[in-house]
């Protein structure tokens, strides 16, 4: 004789038995309302929906129901199913918020399964279902989010190393024959001649994706330190000025010691411009001639230091004097001058004076004043 099982009528157990009937069809609601809110799913074949979609919902719907009748939490090895479920949705290529908000549908849907399926005389039961519903949804909506995010910084931290080790390989490359090796060991098509382009400010370090997403197809990056490299492959215009970022570009190099040479020129171009007191813009190999020229001896670049930049730092540590000295020599006026630093003219005759007599470099005589120009730009942190 077979014995029969008794199916719950009434209280959580009750109510979950009659869910459990349901479920097939409140998984399917579930997935059609997924893909009529939500762009990315929409976007999934029917078999992606069957296949890597509906399990997810029917699995958290099934865990809900298992700790109605059982009366336990969720255990290390459910809550891991969800983790899972996450990596798959990064490997599917759905945004985190859409992973979400396919959640807050799947609450939506499921809550109102739960309220169909309380009975007359039941009522008293929607508090603690919904309780449990609600913990259920956190704890899983949780843990498929947080391995969501473990897995994408892995995968932005490989991928940062790649581009680093790329990037590396590329100026390293001494012979087109190491070129073609670096070309293979990374299946990358290099171009024949790249141009550097680094960047410089907040936030760029961060913003890498975003930088080669805006630049042209072919183009490589990757990080030197807080500043970012992108190597463009082909003539470029000037680079756009970007809010808060300074930029320095050079000229098309052939992969090779050639592409090395030139991005160290870059870096130093760069480097100048923030001797000069530039901390936006955009500056090409035409620009600041004179101070990279300057730059290129240390000896020289050394004694100028000595006699401008140790001198003035010493005399005038409040930088008044100074700050007076670099407006003439940017506009060569002193009316315009005593305007912007809100003084007197003849405070500003005084000031250049005093300039005169510590340095021996009249600013108002134009060979000392590009002297003067020089070692204020190798005292702000140059060579």
């Amino acid at each position: 004789m077979t014995a029969l099982r008794a199916v719950p009528v009434s209280g959580p157990e009750g109510v979950a038995a009659r869910l459990q009937v349901d479920l097939e069809p409140l998984v399917a609601r579930m997935a059609a309302a997924y893909q009529r809110e939500i762009p990315e799913y929409a976007a999934f074949s029917p078999e992606q929906m069957v296949a890597k979609v509906q399990p997810v919902s029917r699995r958290l719907v099934q865990v809900f129901l298992d700790g109605l009748v059982s009366g336990r939490a969720l255990s290390k090895e459910e809550l891991g199913g969800f983790e899972d479920s996450g990596r798959l949705r990064l490997d599917m290529g759905v945004p985190l918020e859409s992973v979400l908000h396919a959640y807050r549908i799947a609450g939506r849907e499921a809550w109102t399964a739960v309220c169909a399926a309380v009975q007359p005389g039941e009522e008293g039961l929607l508090a603690e279902l919904g309780a449990s519903w609600l913990d259920i949804v956190d704890r899983t909506s949780s843990a498929l989010a947080q391995a969501y995010l473990a897995e994408s910084h892995d995968r932005l931290r490989d991928l940062d190393a790649r581009r680093r080790e790329l990037v590396e390989a590329l100026l390293t490359a001494t012979s087109p024959g190491e070129v073609a090796s670096v070309s293979l060991r990374f299946s990358t098509l290099l171009a024949p001649a790249y141009v550097p382009v680094l960047l410089a400010g907040p936030g760029v370090a961060a913003g890498i994706d975003a930088l080669l997403a805006a630049s042209a197809p072919g183009t490589l990056g990757g990080h030197r330190g807080e500043r970012v490299l992108l190597l463009v492959p082909h003539r470029l215009d000037a680079p756009a000025v970007r809010p808060g970022v300074l930029v320095a570009w050079g000229r098309p190099a052939a992969c090779g010691t050639a592409l090395l040479d030139e991005v160290r020129s870059v870096e130093q171009l760069l480097v100048t411009a923030q001797a000069e007191g530039w901390s936006v813009g955009a500056f090409g190999p035409d620009d600041l001639l004179v101070e990279q020229l300057l730059l290129g001896n240390e000896r020289v670049a050394d004694a100028l230091r000595r006699r401008v930049g140790d001198v003035l730092a010493a005399r005038d540590p409040g930088a008044v004097i100074v700050g007076t000295l670099r407006a003439y020599l940017a506009n060569g006026s002193i009316p315009q001058t005593a305007r912007e630093e809100h003084v007197h003219a003849n405070t500003v005759g005084y000031r250049l004076g005093r300039v005169k007599e510590l340095t021996g470099l009249d600013p108002r005589v134009p060979r000392d004043s590009a002297l003067l120009v020089l070692g204020l730009g190798l005292s702000a942190g140059g060579a």
